[in-house]
């Protein structure tokens, strides 16, 4: 999407840039693993392919996509006493994945994204620097794109991520599919839909989104979201792009 083309979101552990031609040789390089194309449920593609579906998400109103970078050095963080500029973050970073959401509700709801991210860079994971970029893109995402309904689907055989969703962010489970061997985690900041009382009593509810979380989910996802906003406006450095 065009919103995000020259948006960088600098964390502590971790920053977000957007994805441009110059990013896409290590992007293919990765997505010749079968191991990241099993967990990310994706089909290799040419290089020619993979530049083609650069330059269409970049157009595509409904596909928000930024590169992780990270130190160099995976033991460090990013000062944030003494901000590096654009160009030094070059200089001193690496790409270690991506993370996205996808605008595909099928009745057009604008407030629901699929999000996902990969690390594929092995020794940046299990450091906190995926939970730190989820965070950021939530929190953009609720601040500037108005969601407020997240989904992830993710390998059963993925229970890293699958707890990463679920201990540290508050997803829960709303449907699992053998056939693709995935479940749907979900996080929604939507308050309670109460039933209509007119309604008949043994109609099964209607499946709205947050329509499964417990009071316990739903409260502490609002608050999530209310943390979410102030990391964003608070402790998030946006800059752009060169």
């Amino acid at each position: 999407m065009r919103q995000n083309e020259n948006l960088v979101l600098i964390g502590s552990k971790v920053i977000l840039v957007p994805y441009k031609e110059e990013h896409v040789l290590k992007y293919h390089e990765w997505m010749q693993s079968p191991f990241l194309q099993e967990m990310t449920a994706s089909e290799p593609l040419s290089l020619d392919e993979e530049y083609a579906m650069q330059r269409s998400w970049h157009e595509d109103p409904k596909k928000c996509t930024f590169i992780l970078l990270a130190p160099i050095d995976d033991k460090k963080g990013y000062e944030t006493t003494n901000p590096l500029s654009i160009t030094d973050i070059k200089k001193s970073s690496v790409m270690i994945g991506d993370v996205n959401i996808f605008l595909n509700d099928q009745d057009d709801d604008p407030t629901f994204g699929e999000i996902e991210i990969m690390i594929a860079e092995e020794r940046y994971r299990r450091g906190g620097k995926g939970l730190e970029a989820l965070k950021i893109m939530m929190a953009y995402a609720i601040t500037e794109l108005g969601l407020k309904t997240f989904h992830s689907k993710i390998s059963l055989t993925n229970e890293p991520s699958i707890d990463l969703f679920t201990k540290k962010l508050g997803f829960y489970p709303v449907s699992t599919s053998q056939v693709f061997q995935e479940t749907t985690l979900e996080w929604s900041c939507l308050p309670k839909c109460e039933k209509n009382s007119s309604s008949d009593e043994n109609d099964e509810e209607e499946e709205t989104y947050g329509a499964k979380a417990t009071d316990e989910q739903r409260k502490m996802n609002q608050d999530m979201r209310d943390s979410l906003i102030e990391l964003y406006n608070t402790k998030i450095r946006k800059e752009k792009w060169l």
